[in-house]
């Protein structure tokens, strides 16, 4: 047998040539409607994006009222303009305080008549590496009026997603 023309490799050598691994996630983007529980995936998200050294960017769609809203006696256009106002100032104090904890983090503020499209549109604009997201864990009857909007969104997103219940 012949042996190898290369000497051995030393320990030091060895040590030389590990590569620290990269982060799995670069950008990270969590949904949140205010409610209790996505204040609870936005910590994940936090957490996450820190243990990763990820970008974090905080999303929140408004429902656009449609021409069915009006039929039924829903919002007028000035009670959809308030909402409107009263959302993008709740997202700027959540990033506020989300930048306090972890300063890398954006927001992002929606509107669109189907918020599924909106989420997958955005996730793909923004080139999400893991969407984080919370269920309202409806059950029963609930659940089958209202539908799951995570299921919906787990069905399309362009990647990951993180369901927090």
């Amino acid at each position: 047998m012949k042996e190898s023309a290369q000497p051995p490799v030393t320990q030091t050598e060895a040590v030389e040539t590990i590569v620290a691994p990269q982060p799995v996630f670069t950008r990270i983007l969590a949904l949140t409607d205010f409610s209790h529980r996505s204040q609870a995936a936005v910590e994940y998200a936090i957490e996450v994006a820190r243990s990763m050294h990820a970008r974090l960017a905080l999303l929140h769609v408004l429902p656009e009222p449609s021409a069915f809203d009006y039929t039924m006696g829903g919002f007028s256009q000035r009670e959809w303009e308030e909402g409107k106002k009263e959302a993008a100032k709740k997202l700027a104090e959540e990033t506020t305080r989300i930048k306090a904890k972890y300063g890398e983090v954006d927001s992002l503020f929606r509107t669109g008549l189907d918020l599924h499209d909106e989420i997958i549109k955005v996730a793909r604009e923004t080139a999400a590496d893991l969407l984080v997201v919370s269920t309202h864990g409806y059950t029963g009857w609930k659940h089958f009026l209202f539908g799951s909007d995570a299921a919906k969104i787990v069905k399309d997103a362009p990647c990951p997603i993180l369901v927090v219940r």
